[in-house]
């Protein structure tokens, strides 16, 4: 297999092994965590070389004498972490930013860095990546076009099932209620007793 070796800063080790784990999809060797001698021996047989800059890297006289020494053995390419600008030497290097990369299979930056070290290092591209599945509540999601005609059918013969069913008879009018009872007349009040005199 081709080997790549990852030129880094020791601050920059997680960012390495996360971008050495992608470049193994590549069916590549991949070299990383060298310095000094062991680091310009792998370098010396290596088909390909990602140099990994970083606010970090990009002010390391060290880093900066090994990317020189890596451009003059073997095929180079700069892979950029925070925005970081090329220092002046590389200027015309070929180089992909990574800013922002989370390991995502369609991000632009790593799909570029993907094809140029399987350029150099002469072996087949990675393949297309598999399309992203939206997730959440809000997302608009994918529509599935076999559940949409089997819905569209399924509302068809709903919509034919009604048509082909008998009406309902119509409803009978309630019998009108009876009118309430007029109020009572008010009872007239009794006569007082007429009291009579009697003669002894």
């Amino acid at each position: 297999m081709a080997t790549v070796v990852i030129i880094h800063a020791a601050d920059d080790t997680l960012p390495a092994r996360a971008l050495a784990e992608k470049l193994r999809q590549a069916k590549l060797t991949v070299v990383l965590e060298k310095q000094g001698d062991d680091l310009r021996d792998a370098v010396k047989s290596a088909q390909a070389g990602v140099a990994l800059w970083s606010p970090r890297s990009a002010t390391e006289a060290t880093m900066v004498d090994d990317v020189s020494f890596a451009r003059g053995k073997t095929k180079l390419v700069h892979a950029l972490m925070q925005n970081t600008p090329l220092p002046d030497a590389f200027r015309s290097d070929k180089s992909a930013n990574l800013t922002g990369w989370r390991g995502e299979d369609d991000f632009a930056g790593w799909r570029e860095l993907a094809k140029l070290v399987t350029e150099r290092a002469g072996v087949a591209p990675l393949p297309p990546p598999a399309p992203r599945v939206d997730s959440g509540f809000f997302s608009p999601g994918r529509v599935d076009p076999a559940q949409v005609s089997n819905a569209g059918g399924a509302q068809a013969a709903h919509a034919a099932q009604r048509r082909a069913a008998p009406a309902p008879a119509p409803r009978q009018a309630a019998p009108p209620r009876a009118p309430a009872s007029a109020p009572r007349a008010a009872a007239s009040p009794r006569p007082a007793p007429v009291q009579r005199d009697y003669a002894p």
